[in-house]
C-alpha cells in the first residue's frame, strides 16, 4: 500500500478549470468603474435546475466592489493559448491597468446582463448574483473570501464547440491550475461514460495509469525549480 501523509489544509484545492470573470458594466453609469477581469481558480456548480454556479471573490478587492455594485458577472472559459493573458489578469489590479486593452480582449455586449463577455473565449456564461455568503475564521474575524451564487441566465459558445446545437466540452480545451504552481490542459480521453456497463479493458486502463504515475516523478523535479509569481488584488 502506498505510504500516506497527513497535514492541515492550506489552499490545497484540487485541479479545476481556470476561468476569467468579467465584471462591471460595459457602459458604466455615473460614478461606476469601467469593466474589469479577474481570475477564478475553482468554480463551483451546485445546481443544474435552477442553473447555478459559485465564485469566491476576495473581500475588498477591486473586482469585488464591482460585483457588489452591479450584481452581475460573466464567466469566460479561456483556451490554453491565453495562459499568459490569464496570468496577467490574475497578477494585476484593474484599479491601475486596463486589462482588456493590455490583453487585447474584445468586449461583447451580453444578451441579458450589462457586463461584457470576452469574445476570444470559446464559452461564456452570463450570470446574475443571487446570494452572497460570508464566513468567519476560527478567531471570529471575517474570512478572506465571500461565496457568491450566480444564476446562469444565458450561455454563449463558438460554433466549433457545438454538435447539433449542444455544447461539447470535448471540443473546448481548458486551462487547469494544478496547485501550487502548474498550469495544465485537460489531457487525453481515457474512456467514455459507461457507468452501467462493466469496464471494457481493465488491464489497458491500469497500464495507462501506471505510465502517467511514472511521469509524475520528473514533473515534480520541474515544479520544485519553477518560481511562483506573486498575486495581487485584481
Amino acid at each position: 500500500m502506498e505510504p500516506r501523509a497527513s497535514f492541515s489544509f492550506k489552499k490545497n484545492w484540487w485541479p479545476a478549470p481556470v476561468t476569467l470573470i468579467s465584471c462591471g458594466r460595459m457602459n458604466p453609469l455615473a460614478g461606476e468603474r469601467g469593466p474589469n477581469i479577474w481570475v477564478v481558480g475553482v468554480l463551483g456548480g451546485p445546481c443544474d435546475d435552477p442553473p447555478l454556479l459559485t465564485i469566491s471573490p476576495r473581500v475588498g478587492m477591486y473586482s469585488y466592489k464591482q460585483l457588489v455594485e452591479v450584481g452581475q458577472f460573466v464567466v469566460n472559459i479561456p483556451p490554453p493559448q491565453m495562459v499568459r493573458e490569464m496570468e496577467y489578469c490574475g497578477t494585476h489590479t484593474g484599479a491601475e491597468v486596463d486589462k482588456w486593452k493590455a490583453c487585447g480582449f474584445t468586449p461583447v455586449k451580453g444578451e441579458v446582463v450589462d457586463v461584457p463577455l470576452i469574445a476570444e473565449c470559446p464559452v461564456n456564461f452570463e450570470c446574475v448574483v443571487e446570494k452572497q455568503l460570508t464566513f468567519e475564521r476560527e478567531d471570529g474575524s471575517p474570512g478572506e473570501h465571500e461565496l457568491m451564487i450566480g444564476r446562469i441566465v444565458h450561455v454563449h459558445a463558438h460554433q466549433r464547440c457545438l454538435v447539433n446545437g449542444e455544447l461539447q466540452w470535448d471540443l473546448v480545451d481548458t486551462i487547469y491550475r494544478s496547485r501550487p504552481r502548474t498550469w495544465r490542459t485537460m489531457g487525453p480521453a481515457i474512456g467514455f461514460d459507461e457507468r452501467k456497463s462493466p469496464l471494457a479493458k481493465p488491464q489497458e486502463a491500469a497500464d495507462l495509469i501506471e505510465k502517467r504515475v511514472k511521469s509524475y516523478e520528473d514533473l515534480a523535479d520541474i515544479i520544485r525549480g519553477t518560481p511562483y509569481p506573486t498575486q495581487t488584488a485584481s
